[in-house]
């Protein structure tokens, strides 16, 4: 959620008055990036402003506060080059309940979906951005939530609804724990994987539930070997503000919509290499509205390795696969037409990353990100070259 400079100077105060009447031991830490990015030209939401060179820059700001033996404060403030300043992690963290070993964080939570972990910030990221089932728009847009698959124009505008939103930040509740080689987590909280209070602009200025209910995620993973951890997350509820949606011929009720997801993951690490992999299904439930089910199936393969002291040298692949479906939607102007074929077009990226450490504490990048579109006339120019530098104090 974005907050202005005086939300920020309150939010900022408070914090230091629980430090200071708590007595508790405050650790602040920063990661500061800048980036130059240069991409293709074409009609696309891959083609970085538009293909126009330019430069970028983001900011983490990480406050975490021991307030007592078995409660702490975490919080994390991003702001990027739009200068607006966005709450991802604020929580209290409960440890060990009553000495059994379960914990408890209740606000702004990091959501238990996927191992994306760390990775979501520059420093631990060998690449620029997130994976692109993170990241992509689909034709259902976020204003309205009516369909548009003959035109990218909504998606390019980024008015679409993710199906896996980015840093999956949201307020809510979990509870996690673990025995022997197995770890889980339960989440509650206002939105969904697809739609999240911190990232999705569904929520209006109060960031509150819009729903009559609420979404709900489990997780569990094991880690049988030293550096080799398995997951599986599932993940169901209503992920649409309710209100009026609208679509050719008639409305539906957004409440009646739901989200169904399950994920499978692999974290596996030995000396200087280290290998990521997800993937998912995902179905968003329309068919009593418009007659199909919006369903997508996504993967992201991540691996890299230390040749030498200082190197890294990283490759990403990913992609995203949509059903067909038979629905009325709209042809690219105001007309309504029975549109028969994919509801989005199917996307693969594949990402190079080579990192130099000039010393623990700075990192430099160049990222080449090479973008194909499929189930078009003509695949678009939008590769993207990205070089970045990050510090962290």
């Amino acid at each position: 959620m974005g907050i202005s400079g005086t939300r920020l100077v309150v939010v900022g105060w408070a914090t230091l008055a629980i430090v200071s009447a708590a007595t508790c031991q405050l650790r602040l830490s920063e990661q500061a990036s800048a980036a130059f990015i240069k991409a293709d030209g074409g009609y696309s939401q891959y083609a970085l402003n538009r293909g126009r060179a330019t430069f970028a820059w983001r900011l983490d700001l990480f406050a975490d506060a021991a307030l007592s033996g078995n409660i702490f404060f975490m919080s994390n403030l991003r702001m990027l080059q739009d200068q607006v300043i966005h709450v991802d992690l604020f929580a209290i963290r409960f440890a060990d309940l009553a000495s059994t070993g379960l914990n408890l964080e209740a606000g702004e939570i990091e959501l238990p979906f996927g191992n994306l972990g760390e990775r979501r910030f520059p420093r631990s990221n060998p690449f620029y951005s997130l994976p692109l089932t993170h990241e992509h728009v689909t034709t259902l847009r976020s204003s309205d939530y009516s369909l548009w698959p003959s035109t990218p124009y909504f998606a390019i505008a980024g008015d679409g609804v993710r199906i896996l939103d980015q840093g999956l930040y949201d307020l809510g509740v979990k509870l996690y724990g673990g025995a022997g080689m197995f770890d889980f987590w339960f989440a509650l909280m206002n939105g969904m994987v697809s739609a999240t209070s911190t990232y999705s602009t569904g929520y209006g200025p109060s960031g509150l539930n819009t729903n009559n209910r609420m979404g709900i995620i489990g997780r569990l993973a094991m880690t049988p070997l030293t550096g080799l951890t398995l997951g599986g997350s599932y993940a169901a509820g209503p992920f649409l503000k309710e209100g009026v949606a609208y679509n050719p011929g008639g409305g539906y009720d957004p409440s009646d919509i739901d989200q169904n997801i399950v994920e499978a993951d692999l974290d596996f690490s030995l000396e200087h290499a280290a290998l990521y992999a997800e993937l998912f299904y995902n179905v968003w439930t329309f068919n009593e509205a418009i007659g199909s089910d919006l369903k997508a199936f996504g993967y992201s393969v991540e691996g890299s390795y230390a040749p030498l002291p200082r190197f890294l040298i990283a490759l990403r692949a990913g992609g995203l696969r949509f059903n067909d479906v038979s629905v009325d939607t709209y042809n690219g102007t105001s007309f309504i037409q029975r549109y028969e074929g994919p509801w989005d077009h199917d996307v693969f990226r594949l990402e190079g990353a080579l990192g130099y450490r000039l010393e623990r504490s700075v990192l430099v990048k160049l990222v080449y990100q090479w973008n194909r579109t499929y189930r078009v006339a003509e695949d678009p120019a939008d590769n993207v070259l990205v070089m970045q530098a990050v510090v962290s104090f």
